[in-house]
């Protein structure tokens, strides 16, 4: 299941890097980060839409969400997510605001695509025991 992470594109190298970190650290290291990914990147996601409903629209804030999320989505090594926020990016910098609000929505997707594999993936982890074994089998 890890290798499909990589094969359908949603997590490139920084990911490995980051279980690279783990063997040196907590057995847990990777779901931990993940974890806080998960737990902060939705508020992100929640402001960034806010932003964009509101008249006027200050693009300064949008583009702090922007680039708040791109950071923590690259971080981890979650592509998809930052491909999109880079496309959301070329928008807003266009001036294209509807392209924008459209771009965000595959935003949302990516991301919550990515976070149900994770799920499925952290479970099947906790059920193989040491977290050695979940992560270097396929």
């Amino acid at each position: 299941m890890r290798q499909s992470f990589f094969d359908e594109g949603y997590l490139n190298w920084q990911y490995t890097q980051i279980e690279e970190l783990e063997k040196d650290s907590s057995p847990y290291f990777i779901v931990e980060i993940i974890t806080l990914y998960f737990r902060d990147s939705p508020n992100v996601i929640v402001a960034l839409e806010h932003e964009l409903a509101r008249e006027p629209i200050e693009l300064n804030k949008i583009t702090k969400c922007i680039n708040r999320l791109k950071s923590s989505s690259a971080s981890i090594g979650a592509i998809k997510v930052n491909n999109e926020l880079e496309k959301a990016n070329i928008l807003l910098q266009a001036g294209n605001i509807e392209g924008m609000k459209a771009a965000v929505r595959d935003v949302k997707k990516e991301h919550s695509e990515l976070r149900a594999k994770f799920e499925t993936y952290f479970q099947l982890m906790r059920q193989a025991g040491p977290t050695e074994q979940a992560v270097n089998s396929s």
